[in-house]
């Protein structure tokens, strides 16, 4: 990596990200391995620790690479994700994958909803509120990467918010599969608007401290996005048929 040129045009933090992307593409590094210490690559890129922290936490979130507390970060994608690449292709390709993730998630996420709303504080519900407007400003703007980012800030917190250490470390083991088909299905047709509506709903339960509104409303927000993926599926069947 070469030592980032100022441009003030660019947000440092972003400019980090894009750092560490082409390092990813270029090094010859494989899924899975060990990128150099934080010191190392702020060295190398000529950043603060504060912005490669920022910037590993997109770059995590956005499922390029996964962060282990006390080791580091690890190689996840050696290449770029773009538009051209086929969702429906991906979802065909790990269909089994996807359907054994879905079970699990379909049964515990409603459960760990139910019980972040028995157990959120004031501070926590007002930092859900906040992710939730995130979510709805980069949904506005189609901003891909802050849609990925939020969804998934979304999510993660009601999940940290249970206090149920089995369930967090239950969804820590799937974290990779997770981050695969957040960032998949966000990427269906409608997939990040479809999401507003459910979102606002487990807000709302959370402000209404209703825990069973909210693991309903959780539990709904899941089979929409299965349905979705499934009409996807038969859109992609009948359009080769077509062909």
């Amino acid at each position: 990596m070469k030592n980032m040129n100022s441009n003030k045009h660019i947000p440092v933090v972003q400019q980090t990200v894009e750092q560490i992307k082409q390092f990813l593409f270029t090094s010859g590094l494989e899924k899975g391995q060990h990128l150099p210490s934080e010191k190392e690559l702020c060295t190398q890129i000529g950043v603060s620790r504060n912005s490669l922290r920022e910037a590993l936490r997109i770059l995590a979130a956005t499922g390029y690479i996964t962060l282990e507390p006390g080791r580091g970060a690890f190689a996840l994608r050696t290449r770029e994700l773009d538009e051209n690449d086929n969702v429906i292709t991906w979802f065909a390709q790990n269909e089994v994958e996807v359907q054994d993730y879905l079970e699990i998630r379909s049964a515990c996420e409603p459960l760990a909803t139910k019980l972040a709303i028995e157990r959120c504080s004031q501070k926590n519900l007002e930092r859900l509120h906040s992710i939730h407007s995130a979510f709805l400003k980069a949904v506005e703007t189609m901003d891909m990467q802050k849609i990925v980012i939020q969804e998934g800030n979304f999510h993660d917190t009601i999940i940290e918010l249970s206090q149920n250490k089995l369930l967090i470390s239950l969804f820590k083991i799937m974290r990779n599969r997770t981050i695969d088909f957040r960032y998949q299905s966000l990427r269906l047709p409608n997939a990040p608007q479809d999401a507003i509506i459910p979102h606002s709903r487990i807000i709302r339960a959370f402000d209404l401290h209703d825990a069973e509104l909210g693991e309903t409303a959780m539990r709904e927000h899941i089979k929409l996005g299965i349905y979705n993926y499934r009409l996807a599926m038969i859109d992609a069947e009948i359009e080769d048929i077509r062909n």
